[in-house]
């Protein structure tokens, strides 16, 4: 089984990226091919440059999609909505054919704020919805107050969050196998 995380942050020490990496460290310690896939070499998305001269980041950034089994996305919330970059990803993916259609989807969220990312949350399964992808709507991974959860070093300092980190890429997997059985 192949994972791919997406991570709607280009800072490469984000707490979105923090939170991912620990993600994936579950998925690999339950025998998951898990692939990080950065959105920082994607274009602008520009129907000029749709088609058959797709620019070689795009062509590689859909295979990589293509041949996921599942997707991780972590994103935080901006301007209470989700970032123009994974916007942009989540544009260049819906070509046809859709390299997000069918394919099962968990959103995740860290922020320093209270809301741990909700309406960022709510936007992304409207366009994940819209794109035919299957949202794992339970456990919910929203981390409010991220920097008491998450230490400097990338470590996990709440417990409860290793917790629902293991709860929620279980039922990655278990929605992953169900949807392939079908």
């Amino acid at each position: 089984m192949k994972i791919v995380s997406i991570v709607g942050s280009l800072r490469q020490d984000s707490w979105n990226h923090q939170l991912s990496r620990l993600a994936m460290e579950v998925l690999r310690a339950q025998g998951v091919e898990a692939v990080d896939l950065s959105l920082a070499d994607l274009p602008m998305f520009n129907g000029d440059l749709d088609g058959p001269n797709r620019p070689d980041a795009v062509v590689v950034f859909r295979e990589i999609l293509a041949s996921a089994d599942g997707v991780l996305i972590s994103a935080p919330e901006f301007n209470h909505s989700i970032p123009a970059v994974l916007k942009n990803a989540i544009e260049w993916a819906s070509r046809p054919p859709g390299a997000l259609t069918d394919k099962v989807v968990l959103p995740m969220g860290a922020t320093p704020g209270r809301s741990g990312g909700i309406r960022m949350r709510a936007h992304l399964v409207d366009c994940l919805d819209g794109e035919g992808s299957w949202i794992i709507p339970r456990p919910v991974v929203l981390v409010p107050n991220v920097e008491s959860a998450i230490g400097p070093d990338g470590g996990i300092l709440d417990p409860a969050l290793g917790e629902l980190l293991e709860q929620s890429m279980s039922k990655l997997v278990e929605t992953v196998n169900k949807m392939a059985a079908r």
